[in-house]
């Protein structure tokens, strides 16, 4: 018998060319909080930040929101980003909202290669995903 569950769902959205959007949300019985953030794509740097709880513990838990612009300035390029976050959000306000902005983070580069994959079978829909891989390890 399951007794807990809990649901991480990352979505991404290019909002042109230079930045990209992410929305992460984690859900269990106990917690519901969703973060958006808006990403500068070229170096990772965090340019925008908010976060909403829905579910939580205690009281002090949506006190956590106000740290999250702790993270603007971040790139999630550097070495050690991702412990970072977890140092400025999760241990000055909140792990779970530091969860949710790391899973976005490790999002970023699925996300570019996802969008470059649809650019490339738009203009040739007869290509393969192992032969768009291979050139771009070139």
């Amino acid at each position: 018998m399951v007794t807990f569950q809990r649901t991480q769902v990352v979505g991404a959205e290019f909002l042109d060319e230079h930045t990209i959007r992410f929305n992460g949300i984690q859900e269990d019985h106990i917690y519901g909080m969703e973060i958006s953030m808006k990403v500068r794509i070229d170096d990772g740097t965090i340019l925008q930040i908010q976060g909403h709880m829905k579910r939580y513990t205690n009281f002090v838990c949506p006190q956590a929101i106000s740290v999250l612009p702790k993270a603007v300035g971040l790139s999630l390029r550097e070495a050690e980003w991702d412990k970072q976050v977890m140092r400025e959000i999760g241990r000055k306000g909140c792990e779970h909202l530091a969860e949710i902005i790391i899973e976005c983070g490790r999002c970023l580069d699925s996300a570019i290669l996802s969008r470059d994959l649809a650019r490339a079978l738009k203009e040739n829909p007869d290509l393969r995903q192992e032969e768009f891989l291979n050139s771009r390890k070139r």
